[in-house]
């Protein structure tokens, strides 16, 4: 979206202060989201004793909320594009927290997975939209730089996430009805419900911002548009809304162009593209991104953020439960070295909870390894940010995908607890910023009236492999966990390797 103007008018105006709080805004919720997609991993091992849990139904478990969210992506999208993106969030915020209250009182297993998968459902929306929500109050100068940003406040959220399960579940007080009571609602219950709270707490926050400019001028609200503008032009300028000097608009999409202008008695004129002009432009970039050479970049994409969360997602659900099979191992051979597979393999969660009495009992180790593996995350987060123009995107994802692909390889090859720490903290380090740097490329090679298509097929494609990663690393863990563990490895490789015949850039260069 471009301004124009009648008289002086220096493009800092809009940005400044304006956009310094809408980015602490927006990233608390997508803190929130990192929160609430990952807040099963600590009811793993927590809600075993309830459920009777065997590994294959802890699969099912952390799938369920991301079919949710395959789900909800398109309707949440579709539901932007007719109200605004900023109701939307809000929606699936409030959706969120209705989910996880709901799903802290289901005392049977299949409603409990419903509840879940409503949960998935409702955060995605808020997952997917707050980017270009965001991105829709920054100019093209300090995009990259702003969303780049935002993706810090995701790994908070993973931080805040084991801080909160330990204050909760490990804590008897917690536990609020007796043992022996039918209806029972215990600290990993009570546990579930406060992990959404936050998404009504940002909620709040979001409630004093405007809604995305862009999309006011694009439904036709030219007049609400200019007041957001107004307003962003006084926070940041301290002047009056007199002094705002902005006439007329121009909106961009692509080819397509719409002009709005106001003149100084507020009167507007717009000339808007007809039905068939709108029709055919939606088919001809649908058009276009099936034709070479887009089809084949969209189709490696694709296979990318598959095998990319394929492996992420799966290992960060499974992390703390796999902590917790080391510390039970431990406790009941302290002189015996195993790697991962021979903890799952030699005591299986079924033998282990024959040896000790439910409610279980998590190792306070188990909060403290998931706390120092997302403590990791930091440095990296803050070096992609601070080197990704310097290195460059597509050399930094091929070596993120392939050092990734090692260090997963090389969970077969530890030997006790500590040495599968550090190499959990190298890979949760390395491959929690690469899908972020996945579309940043994908920004760049394809065309900007298709890049948002390509963007939404991709995720769809890794949320797929997310759940294909569940069900398959459930079902495999307990007698067979090196096959799992080789896919990973396997795939990030691959996926590195054939990100070398990616093109740089697809587009012009851009003006400084």
């Amino acid at each position: 979206m471009k301004i124009y103007h009648g008289h002086s008018y220096h493009p800092q105006e809009c940005y400044g202060c304006f956009q310094w709080l809408l980015l602490m805004s927006c990233g608390a919720v997508y803190a929130v989201c990192a929160l609430s997609t990952t807040t099963l991993s600590f009811v793993l091992p927590a809600a075993e004793c309830d459920f009777h849990l065997s590994s294959s139904d802890k699969g099912r478990l952390t799938a369920t909320p991301l079919i949710g969210m395959c789900v909800g992506s398109y309707f949440w999208g579709n539901l932007a594009d007719a109200r605004g993106r900023r109701k939307a969030i809000i929606g699936a915020l409030l959706l969120d927290a209705l989910a996880a209250f709901l799903s802290s009182l289901m005392q049977s297993f299949p409603a409990f997975l419903a509840c879940r998968f409503f949960s998935g459902f409702g955060i995605i929306g808020a997952t997917g939209l707050i980017f270009p929500y965001f991105g829709d109050f920054l100019s093209l100068r300090h995009r990259d730089v702003m969303l780049c940003r935002l993706e810090v406040f995701w790994t908070f959220g993973t931080i805040l996430l084991p801080g909160i399960a330990w204050l909760i579940i490990q804590d008897p007080r917690f536990n609020l009805t007796s043992e022996t009571a039918d209806f029972q609602y215990t600290s990993w219950r009570v546990f579930v419900a406060a992990c959404g709270v936050p998404s009504l707490f940002v909620v709040l926050l979001l409630m004093p911002f405007p809604e995305s400019p862009r999309y006011l001028l694009y439904a036709n609200k030219t007049e609400q548009a200019l007041q957001v503008l107004q307003k962003i032009f006084v926070v940041n300028t301290k002047l009056t809304e007199k002094d705002f000097p902005v006439e007329s608009m121009l909106a961009c999409d692509g080819e397509e162009e719409e002009v709005v202008t106001a003149d100084t008695n507020g009167n507007e004129t717009k000339t808007p593209m007809t039905w068939n002009q709108r029709w055919h432009s939606f088919w001809s970039r649908k058009k276009m991104l099936v034709t070479p050479p887009y089809i084949g970049m969209l189709v490696l994409c694709c296979f990318v953020d598959f095998g990319l969360m394929f492996s992420y997602y799966t290992l960060m659900m499974w992390f703390p439960d796999l902590f917790e099979r080391f510390s039970q191992f431990s406790s009941l051979y302290p002189e015996v070295s195993a790697g991962v597979c021979e903890v799952s393999a030699n005591v299986t969660r079924s033998e282990l909870l024959g040896k000790q009495e439910c409610p279980q009992v998590i190792d306070d180790k188990v909060y403290i390894h998931t706390l120092i593996v997302a403590l990791s995350c930091i440095p990296t987060a803050l070096w992609v940010g601070l080197t990704i123009n310097m290195v460059g995107k597509k050399l930094m994802l091929v070596m993120m995908l392939i050092s990734s692909g090692l260090a997963a390889l090389g969970l077969n090859l530890v030997r006790s607890s500590l040495e599968n720490l550090i190499l959990s903290c190298v890979f949760e380090a390395i491959v929690s910023c690469t899908e972020a740097v996945l579309f940043c490329v994908i920004c760049e090679i394809f065309p900007t009236k298709v890049a948002a298509t390509a963007m939404a097929v991709t995720v769809m494609c890794g949320r797929v492999g997310a759940i294909v990663g569940n069900v398959v690393f459930g079902a495999l863990v307990d007698q067979h966990c090196i096959v799992p563990i080789y896919m990973f490895g396997s795939l990030l490789i691959t996926s590195g390797l054939l990100c070398t015949i990616l093109p740089k850039s697809t587009r012009p260069e851009r003006p400084h």
